[in-house]
């Protein structure tokens, strides 16, 4: 046949109105009826040929029709431009004469018109209507043609089986069970109807069923590229059979599965039925997820694992302490997961000795023998900024050589940062090489990155007439240690220069019914004006005098920490008056003395060059003659135990770091900060001031590694500061 031309444009005598309703902004769906009418067609708008397009055409017979019209037609045409003049006519370039046919004024709604299409077709409909979705479905689907679609298919799709299991399997789809007997297992192309319409595809596999009829087999597989958010979205699902479209209806009650327990029908419709290869794999793949079970204990392979604690640092993180017994290296790799979130923990973690563990399979004569190859079976591994989702399980993803993934569950419980790394200390000799890398790997990184909340007054009183505004003061911190109050008030009242300060004494909340009592009654005894407040979140001393020094709005504070201890009258004065000689832009500090009169702080001093340079206390253990009688003099850091400076200065720079165990890093991380601010440090030499060291820690042991750990995080946030600086 030979190629038809639509003209430029054609004289023809007038043509018949047409019914015709739109299908997004391009396109227009034309019924009407003529002599014939080839399958493919030009048809072109206006007779314009610069917009026209070749299009399908689905006709019928029309029976008791004159012969000029005992063909009816149906096709997409381009859209008029309704804003130019003569739109409204299309031009189709059938073999012969071209037909000429005119929009009727307004179109008719979708429904309107397919039930026009109904009468008009008659018993062809159903066939029309199958066409009409093969060329609606093909090119780009826009939100008015998937809506025709979705109209057609309600009217065409006979049916086709049930849904009645669903479930939600991330990142792979929605797993879907029920039955049909209108298609085969593999990969099939469906329309969802979830409000809207879309595409997907489900790969299935089918099984046998007894309560089904002849023919009717179950199925089951997961649907991908679903557009609906959630199972419970799905109304129906549709398909194209061998014998035109079918509809899977959703059961009114389906069951809609947890998400941890779809991995587990998976692998029973595995079991039971059958698949294509491909859709197999991809399904066994989907399978071996985690689904609640201890997996790592049905291994055959000499694999197993255990945990000891797990603590979810708010904000910040997961810490696990566990082991893995793996005498033959069969495990690739150990991922922690909490639904979307992962981290690959055995990339991070440290292993430690644990030769109770190899004691343990010594006596287990599956693995007595290969138990005593060594005794690292233990690990430590912090996992950073991972919090467990709601509603998604904690759980150890092992990848184990020749059988996939294996899983252990894990039942976290929840701890601030300091105190749940405190306890990882205690399972640590300190004097190993595991023991450093541990507190340098996991211990001082996870406190790094913990977002500590500070502390803050839950409730202040005063004694006197307390002035919170005053140009000086002084703020006292205590920690959870028992201090004797009565000799610290007494050498307070006793000094002239600090008996009319305005005072304020933060202490942690938990001591409320010890201290404050016996604060407000020593305050009364000896007329001192006191500010008494008790502090939510307090872990040292330091963040108590952070929560005083937030209590009052003096111009100018004192920090005394409760470990501090005043040698004689007049420490107090001297300092101000040093501070106030630099123009009040420093930190001015005493002589720190421990109670044998030896020197634990006069002064710290930068030592070294370059990437070597380091702050260090030089007279710390020599007697108190040893500094002579120096002068005040600017040092690279003062201490926070006992100090003078700026609130406003303290408060700009954020206070002390809570990220570090002990208060003698904070100390100096503030130092720096206000040196790196404008304010250096000062020390006072004729100023002393005993500085009780009672054990911050729980013990020495603690305390070395936590000394580690600070020197460690120290070194990591200031070292190159340190090096450049000049002095």
């Amino acid at each position: 046949m030979s190629e038809v031309i639509v003209p430029e444009r054609t004289a023809v005598s007038p043509a018949p109105t047409v019914a015709w309703t739109p299908l997004g902004e391009n396109a227009i769906l034309v019924m009407s009826a003529c002599d014939a009418m080839p399958a493919k067609v030009p048809v072109a708008v206006d007779g314009n040929p610069a917009n026209r397009a070749h299009t399908m055409v689905l006709s019928w017979r029309r029976a008791q029709a004159d012969a000029a019209a005992a063909t009816g037609f149906l096709c997409l045409a381009p859209a008029p431009a309704t804003d130019k003049a003569g739109s409204g006519a299309l031009l189709i370039g059938r073999p012969g004469r071209p037909l000429r046919l005119i929009l009727a004024a307004k179109p008719l709604p979708l429904q309107a018109f397919l039930s026009e299409l109904a009468d008009e077709a008659g018993q062809a409909f159903p066939s029309i209507v199958d066409g009409l979705l093969e060329v609606l479905l093909t090119g780009t689907p826009n939100p008015r043609r998937l809506r025709a679609v979705a109209m057609l298919l309600q009217t065409v799709a006979r049916p086709g089986g049930f849904v009645e299991v669903m479930g939600t399997l991330e990142p792979d789809g929605v797993f879907l069970q029920g039955w049909t007997s209108h298609f085969a297992a593999g990969r099939t192309k469906l329309l969802i109807a979830h409000g809207g319409l879309s595409p997907a595809n489900l790969e299935a596999g089918t099984f046998e069923r007894d309560d089904l009829g002849e023919g009717a087999r179950g199925f089951f597989g997961l649907l991908e590229d679903c557009r609906a958010r959630h199972p419970g979205e799905i109304e129906r699902l549709y398909f194209r059979s061998n014998d035109g479209w079918r509809a899977l209806e959703v059961y009114e009650r389906h069951v809609l599965l947890e998400p941890i327990t779809v991995p587990g029908h998976l692998r029973d419709g595995l079991q039971r039925g059958t698949a294509p290869q491909p859709t197999a794999d991809k399904l066994r793949k989907a399978s071996q997820r985690f689904d609640g079970r201890d997996t790592v204990c049905l291994l055959e392979e000499p694999v197993r694992a255990g945990i000891d604690d797990v603590t979810i640092i708010e904000n910040t993180g997961v810490l696990i302490i566990g082991w893995l017994f793996d005498p033959e290296r069969r495990v690739n790799a150990v991922t922690l997961r909490s639904g979307g979130q992962s981290c690959a923990v055995d990339r991070l973690w440290t292993r430690v000795q644990r030769p109770d563990v190899t004691a343990a399979f010594l006596e287990d004569p599956r693995f007595g023998a290969l138990a005593s190859r060594r005794n690292s079976h233990g690990f430590i591994v912090f996992a950073p900024k991972l919090e467990p989702e709601p509603g998604q399980p904690l759980h150890l993803a092992f990848e184990i050589q020749g059988t996939g993934p294996a899983f252990l569950p894990l039942e976290p419980g929840r701890g601030q940062a300091r105190r749940t790394l405190e306890r990882v200390f205690g399972l640590l000799d300190p004097r190993s090489t595991t023991a450093s890398t541990v507190v340098e790997r996991q211990i001082a990184p996870a406190l790094q990155a913990a977002e500590i909340a500070p502390p803050r007054p839950a409730d202040t009183s005063d004694v006197g007439a307390f002035d919170p505004e005053a140009p000086f003061g002084l703020v006292i911190g205590l920690d959870h240690r028992r201090r004797e109050l009565s000799a610290l008030f007494a050498m307070l009242a006793m000094d002239p220069e600090v008996r009319p300060l305005p005072i304020v004494l933060a202490a942690p909340v938990e001591s409320s019914d010890r201290v404050g009592s016996e604060a407000r009654r020593l305050a009364r005894f000896y007329g001192l004006s006191l500010r008494l407040a008790m502090v939510e979140g307090v872990e040292d001393a330091c963040d108590a005098m952070e929560a005083g020094v937030r209590a009052c709005r003096f111009q100018t504070v004192a920090l005394l920490s409760g470990t501090a201890q005043i040698r004689m009258p007049g420490w107090l004065g001297r300092l101000e008056r040093a501070y106030r000689a630099r123009g009040g832009q420093c930190v001015a500090s005493p002589t720190l003395l421990f109670e044998d009169d030896s020197i634990r702080w006069a002064g710290a001093w930068l030592e070294g060059e370059g990437a070597n340079r380091r702050i260090a206390n030089r007279f710390v253990g020599y007697p108190l003659e040893a500094v002579g009688n120096l002068g005040p003099m600017e040092v690279a850091a003062g201490v926070s135990e006992c100090c003078v400076l700026s609130r406003a200065a303290f408060v700009e720079v954020g206070g002390f770091a809570r990220n570090y165990f002990t208060t003698t890093e904070k100390g100096l991380d503030l130092c720096l900060k206000l040196r790196m601010a404008g304010a250096p440090s000062l020390w006072v030499p004729d100023v002393e001031i005993y500085a009780v060291d009672d054990g911050e820690l729980a013990s020495p042991h603690v305390g070395t590694l936590a000394q580690l750990a600070d020197r460690t995080s120290f070194d990591r946030r200031w070292a190159l500061a340190i090096s450049n600086m000049k002095g």
